[in-house]
């Protein structure tokens, strides 16, 4: 006696009891009446216990800390039953989906079924002896809702085959080891027998793949193509990935390759980043003309910098993409990596993205960047409008003007703090050759000998000149002044004053205020041109006096933490709350020594109403572990000659050479110590950004 392979596949896909989904008959199964091709069903037939849940009720996973209970072990193992019995209700419904397909699929997908109906009685044995039921928890239609709705078989084998089974090819693994460390055994022996059953699963939807794909693409093109969102190849693997299992499953090393750095997001809605480095340019003029002239190069060589301030599944537009052996560094190192989206250097607007955003995180909000996201503006969770990002109001806050005024009327406030700088310290603006000589000769009547001219826009010290006692004004300078009067109507003066220490307090305006978010240590020339940021060491490195002079007590906390958190931060919220900013800020200080030798410290040099290196650095520091110190640093075309590397590609691999990566042993590792590049050096041709982690501040490299 024979029984239909139609009639079987009824049978799972439509009974409404355990038995009839997971009995597989003594008779044989012969396929000579395949039948007409059914339509999906709008329901899935279960259980009334096991019925998908359609209304956002879910289960939470257990954590790995939590599975040395057996209760937990065996809430895990419900998730895993819910998805074999899955796979084993979608194989039935592609065989009677397409009673066409080639008779050896069918019998392969039977065999296959089959198998899923051993996995799901394993699991379902396993859990009750863990003391839980199938169907004590909710259970998720997430994968019937993403693979039920297939048009023909290469969309079954896409979806199930090669990316939901081929992830199970890291899940299954990795819970495996997780289950033997417990010391539970017997799960970990049922996890391992499902993973080489799915080197086998995906090694047939493979082939199958393979013969049905477009000709002319690569296995990894066909794929990603095929796949709609919100399916892409990020749900065809786990958080281990898991090289050997994909190659013993017949895949290609630069399918392996490809789907190892792919990233994009698998629910969350993403935030989009993008580094608009010359946004003061931009603000300084009030207008977005010229965004077609490409950028310059510091934004071309530095712009995967953002990916370090992105969180998983967020999205970041480059103009060009990074080499697969520079992302492979990264993910040795602990790093995730964003979605990458390219986008012509010299486009105009970034492309529309076809999905729901959080949020829109350019470098900084300028004309330049909300011209760039205009297509997407209407696309975030919290729609944005050009108006509420920009008004030449904020055009002000990117004034190092604005900063020195805003810094001289808090530090002529009674806030009872001697160990501030006086008002006087700060710049007051000129603008002519006359008032720079008056504003001069009364800073030389206070004993401030020393000036610095600095243009009001500008970064990194690059826009500052400096007067010494008795020195004329050259042609040379007289020219530099005349061009930023002609094109910023002011030149900034203020005493030069003997640095010994500089930081920048990382913040975030939201609506309920200004956030203090980190403190970062600032290592500037005597110039206070930038040079990196120590990124896990506030006071590591740092003179005892210093220290000593930061974290003196007030109301039990160290001065400097109270002073920003307590007093600048409500104010400078305040001042910027008419102006409708909002986002990352960035307030530069140093300490100094004043003419009587005391330590004072400058509270505001500059308010950068954007992203900064330090937010960066901050950033980068929660990758590095707690007893090493690491740096970010810029490294220059001009300072690479000087060393003996021919590129930047030399210069990395002598670096690491000599400083080989080296990661901690915790469950997340941390970065002990070595050098890596932060941007592509294999693209750069001006501007590099690594990172350094040594055992003590005196070893670093800068």
């Amino acid at each position: 006696m024979a029984i239909q392979l139609q009639e079987f596949a009824q049978q799972v896909l439509f009974g409404t009891t355990m038995e009839a989904k997971l009995s597989f008959p003594r008779e044989a199964i012969i396929d000579t009446k395949p039948g007409p091709a059914i339509r999906t069903p709008r329901t899935l037939a279960r259980p009334p216990h096991l019925a998908l849940r359609v209304d956002g009720v879910r289960a939470k996973y257990p954590s790995e800390v939590k599975l040395v209970d057996e209760r937990e072990r065996g809430r895990l193992l419900h998730f895993f039953a819910n998805h074999e019995l899955l796979a084993t209700e979608l194989m039935a419904l592609v065989l009677l989906k397409f009673p066409d397909a080639p008779a050896s699929f069918r019998r392969g997908v039977l065999e296959t079924l089959k198998e899923e109906q051993i996995h799901t009685q394993l699991y379902m044995h396993r859990m009750q002896q863990c003391g839980v039921d199938f169907g004590e928890l909710p259970v998720s239609d997430y994968f019937w809702k993403s693979v039920s709705s297939m048009e023909d078989p290469l969309d079954y084998v896409t979806r199930l085959s090669l990316t939901f089974e081929q992830a199970n090819l890291d899940y299954s693994r990795e819970y495996a080891k997780i289950f033997a460390q417990v010391g539970d055994g017997a799960t970990a022996h049922i996890l391992d027998k499902i993973y080489h059953d799915e080197i086998e699963h995906v090694g047939f939807g493979l082939k199958w793949f393979r013969r049905w794909k477009a000709s002319g693409k690569t296995d990894w093109e066909a794929f990603s193509e095929r796949l709609v969102f919100p399916l892409s190849p990020a749900r065809a693997k786990g958080s281990h990935f898991n090289n050997a299992g994909r190659t013993a499953a017949g895949l290609e090393t630069s399918f392996i390759n490809d789907l190892e750095l792919f990233q994009q997001s698998r629910g969350r809605t993403p935030s989009v980043l993008w580094f608009n480095p010359d946004a003061e340019a931009f603000a300084a003029r009030n207008s977005s003309e010229d965004l077609s002239s490409g950028g310059s190069v510091l934004q071309t060589d530095l712009a995967y910098l953002p990916a370090y301030l992105s969180r998983q599944d967020d999205i970041i537009l480059l103009p060009q993409a990074p080499s697969a052996d520079f992302l492979r560094q990264l993910q040795r190192a602990g790093f995730h990596l964003p979605e990458r989206c390219i986008v012509d250097k010299d486009a105009l607007e970034a492309p529309r993205i076809e999905r729901k955003l959080g949020e829109l995180r350019p470098w900084a909000w300028t004309p330049d960047s909300v011209a760039f996201f205009g297509n997407n503006l209407d696309a975030c969770t919290r729609p944005l409008s050009a108006q509420s990002l920009w008004n030449p109001q904020l055009r002000d806050v990117y004034s190092k003007t604005w900063s020195a005024d805003w810094g001289a009327q808090l530090a002529a406030e009674p806030l009872q703090a001697d160990w501030l700088a006086p008002p006087e310290v700060y710049g007051q603006a000129v603008e002519t050759m006359d008032a720079l000589i008056q504003r001069r000769a009364e800073l030389a009547a206070r004993g401030y000998r020393n000036v610095v001219c600095k243009a009001p826009f500008g970064t990194a010290a690059q826009g500052n000149r400096c007067l010494l006692d008795g020195e004329q004004v050259s042609p040379t300078l007289q020219t530099w002044l005349q061009q930023v009067w002609d094109s910023q109507g002011a030149v900034l003066i203020e005493p030069w004053l003997e640095r010994v220490y500089d930081f920048s307090v990382q913040c975030e305006q939201r609506d309920e205020g200004l956030k203090v978010v980190a403190f970062t240590q600032l290592l500037n020339n005597a110039r206070g041109q930038f040079k990196g940021i120590l990124c896990n060491g506030f006071c590591k490195g740092v003179a005892a006096e210093v220290v000593r002079f930061l974290m003196e007590r007030i109301d039990g906390r160290p001065r400097v933490y109270h002073l920003y958190e307590s007093a600048v931060a409500p104010r400078l919220a305040a001042s910027l709350q008419p102006l409708r900013f909002r986002g990352p800020l960035g307030i530069d200080a140093f300490i100094y020594r004043d003419a009587a030798g005391t330590l004072r410290l400058k509270t505001v040099v500059e308010i950068n109403p954007r992203y900064t290196m330090g937010r960066v650095g901050h950033e980068l520091g929660l990758h590095t572990a707690a007893r090493s110190v690491g740096c970010l640093q810029i490294l220059t075309r001009s300072q690479l000659r000087k060393t003996q590397a021919a590129n930047f590609i030399d210069y990395c691999e002598r670096l690491q050479q000599a400083h080989p990566l080296r990661l901690n042993a915790d469950a997340k590792p941390r970065i002990c110590a070595g050098s890596l590049p932060l941007t592509d050096p294999r693209s750069a041709k001006q501007f590099l950004a690594l990172y350094h982690v040594r055992d003590s501040v005196g070893e670093l490299p800068i």
